[in-house]
């Protein structure tokens, strides 16, 4: 019998193997990283508070009333999607009031989804009416937009939005889904924003009257380079 021993370690493959391996996995981690959505080069993110006047047409924020802008590097996340929200009351010469709230969102993806009103107020306890389906007409565009009128006892708030994606008003959950498919094949990453109107009216169409003169207003105020991102494309 021989006192040779045979080794039985798997044999290192060729370098000219580990190289090739070492390559592919190189090429698929580019491939990865090259095939991430972007963001669109043109697609700052909103600083609302900038962007957005404090006065405006008729309008002018009431100081007394609570205006601010929250982001996650000084308050978290705000309610748990949104990057930043603004909330504003605006009142008239006439003493009309309006609560403007726009909540923007730097990725809408799957997993951060723009809150419609119908169903946060409902959530809160209010009695949501049918929503409707408007235009409006402003900046020289006709405006896609939803109105619903919420009860709860001893307030009665009709509600005006809209919901833009990129620089795309979507009047509805079809069309948001169809274009986040688009976009990622594209590779694209767009924001999203739900810009809400509201006020206190028995009479949800007089409420909605004074939405319509409201965001016309809002419209001729921002800079055109904001308007699509605000209101969408013309």
């Amino acid at each position: 019998m021989s006192d040779m021993t045979r080794d039985t370690r798997p044999a290192a493959p060729p370098r000219r193997r580990v190289l090739a391996m070492g390559a592919a996995m190189l090429a698929t981690s580019a491939a990865a990283w090259w095939g991430r959505p972007q963001r669109p080069d043109d697609a700052q993110p909103l600083a609302l508070d900038q962007i957005v006047p404090t006065r405006f047409g008729r309008w002018v924020v009431d100081q007394r009333s609570e205006a601010f802008v929250q982001a996650p590097e000084t308050l978290g996340r705000v309610y748990g999607i949104y990057d930043r929200v603004l909330e504003r009351h605006y009142l008239d010469e006439r003493g009309e009031r309006v609560m403007l709230s726009m909540a923007y969102g730097g990725e809408q993806s799957e997993a951060l989804q723009v809150h419609r009103p119908e169903v946060c107020y409902a959530s809160s306890g209010f009695r949501v009416g049918p929503v409707s389906r408007v235009t409006l007409p402003v900046a020289g565009r006709q405006l896609p937009a939803r109105q619903l009128h919420a009860i709860a006892p001893g307030r009665s708030e009709p509600v005006t939005y809209w919901v833009v994606l990129g620089d795309e008003v979507l009047a509805d959950d079809g069309q948001m889904r169809w274009r986040r498919v688009s976009a990622g094949l594209r590779g694209e990453l767009l924001d999203g924003l739900l810009v809400r109107v509201s006020s206190l009216h028995r009479d949800a169409g007089n409420g909605y009257r004074v939405h319509a003169t409201f965001a016309a207003d809002l419209a001729a105020a921002l800079a055109p380079q904001w308007q699509p991102r605000i209101l969408g494309r013309a």
